[in-house]
């Protein structure tokens, strides 16, 4: 699919979100299914049926529901391969900003405790519309003000997400993509082709890493003995021995 359709179907997932219910439980639920749907794209088709939303997975401290994972196998035994959360900053950004990466060592440290092996993504929808709740009501921003925000927020990101050897360190994750909107323009996605764009790159590399470490899933296909092909299992890859 070419970066225009793309475009195209991410400004509608991003529509839905700007003006669902505040309070939403499903909110990200549009952004989700664009992301399921391009991992789709990504993955052997042995592990679609199990990629989902609002996907269950146990935590050291409690099990934790993420917005987006790939657990192989299910059942009473569950292995969590890859896991995305979805987050945004659509209102008091102020004080939403620390609160959000807190939160993301968090959640991922209590995972990755029990899974070290899992690859984990994290997705930030940023508004610059967003406005900030006084005792006289809301305040909405004027400009760019929010933008120095916001790039602290970016930069605790970026420290954030370089988890690759050798830094194995717990609360960190893979990678990251951050989405800029402005409720307050008509052509509230900012910067499209170039969010695409880096949104496709993101994918690519979590699958990329979950590739590197879990080779197993991915089928590889060699000579057969007749000359044809077969499916066989590549090495095992450094670090951390595959499970199938």
């Amino acid at each position: 699919m070419d970066t225009g359709a793309l475009v195209l179907e991410l400004q509608e997932a991003l529509g839905r979100v700007l003006h669902a219910a505040k309070q939403s439980s499903g909110r990200q639920d549009p952004v989700a299914d664009y992301l399921l749907n391009r991992l789709r794209h990504r993955l052997p088709a042995h592990l679609h049926a199990h990629l989902g939303r609002e996907v269950q997975v146990p935590g050291l401290a409690r099990p934790k529901s993420w917005d987006l994972g790939l657990v192989y196998p299910e059942g009473p035994v569950r292995k969590p391969r890859l896991l995305l959360s979805l987050k945004s900053i659509l209102k008091n950004p102020s004080g939403s900003w620390p609160n959000r990466l807190d939160d993301l060592v968090g959640e991922v440290s209590s995972v990755q405790m029990l899974f070290p092996e899992v690859v984990v993504g994290y997705v930030a929808v940023l508004d610059y519309g967003a406005p900030t709740k006084r005792k006289e009501g809301y305040k909405y921003p004027v400009g760019d003000e929010l933008k120095p925000l916001y790039e602290r927020f970016v930069e605790g990101l970026r420290a954030l997400s370089q988890r690759r050897p050798p830094l194995w360190a717990q609360g960190l994750v893979e990678r990251h993509w951050v989405v800029f909107v402005d409720s307050r323009k008509e052509a509230f996605l900012l910067d499209p082709e170039a969010t695409v764009e880096r949104g496709e790159a993101f994918l690519d590399a979590l699958v990329s890493a979950l590739r590197e470490r879990e080779p197993l899933l991915f089928p590889a296909k060699r000579p057969g003995p007749a000359g044809g092909e077969g499916a066989g299992p590549p090495p095992g890859p450094p670090g951390y021995p595959a499970s199938g």
